[in-house]
């Protein structure tokens, strides 16, 4: 998924894989996946979620993922910083209490997270942090 950089990003649905280059041309510097918003969870009973996530880079690395409770595209996504050891299969715990609410990698306030209603996921490999912080793991490539 790219906006307006030159960055590119590619999804395996055979084998699950996502991988891609990131650039910083054209102002970029991330990259992203997600699904699409068209499902409804209701994980009102659950305090999180796990994913199992294996990075295949050389270097360490720190993604975030983001959990959406809307379907509008650009609206807040609900966000956890991960650090993944290069090659090393990690499970990621994701407490929702511990998630920041962010739109375009900017922290925003006065948000509550509706976990009866989750529309989507995603995963983002980007420059930025939060709020024009810089990721201390971003490598370009």
């Amino acid at each position: 998924v790219v906006m307006g950089g030159a960055s590119a990003s590619r999804f395996d649905q055979a084998t699950g894989k996502w991988t891609g280059e990131v650039t910083d041309a054209n102002n970029g510097g991330f990259i992203g996946i997600r699904s699409t918003p068209f499902v409804e969870y209701d994980m009102s009973n659950c305090q999180g979620i796990q994913l199992q996530i294996t990075p295949n880079k050389k270097e360490s690395l720190r993604l975030k993922v983001v959990i959406r409770d809307s379907t509008d595209f650009n609206g807040v996504g609900w966000t956890t910083s991960v650090d993944m050891v290069a090659g090393k299969g990690s499970t990621v715990k994701i407490p929702f209490d511990k998630q920041v609410p962010t739109r375009f990698a900017q922290i925003v306030s006065g948000q509550k997270f509706a976990k009866d209603q989750v529309r989507g996921m995603q995963l983002v490999f980007s420059k930025f942090e939060y709020d024009g912080a810089l990721n201390p793991k971003f490598q370009l490539g």
